[in-house]
């Protein structure tokens, strides 16, 4: 279970810095138009990436809280 949130922590926080990335350096990103377009995020232009970033912050705020919490079940 602890390789689990080993694993889970890292994933989440390298998607987190990747979706950021992608929403800093290329906004008009195909990618983030599919998901506006399929109704996912159903805001349009600059503030959608808003969108983005929340999701980011969710999986990063995650990501780390899975490694917070293994961290003090080793050290318990």
């Amino acid at each position: 279970m602890r390789q689990l949130k080993l694993i889970g922590g890292i994933l989440l926080i390298a998607l987190a810095l990747i979706l950021t990335f992608l929403a800093l350096l290329f906004p008009d990103n195909g990618l983030f138009a599919a998901l506006w377009n399929a109704g996912i995020a159903t805001f349009r232009g600059v503030p959608s990436l808003l969108v983005i970033y929340l999701a980011s912050a969710l999986f990063l705020v995650c990501g780390l809280g899975l490694l917070v919490s293994r961290r003090k079940k080793e050290g318990a």
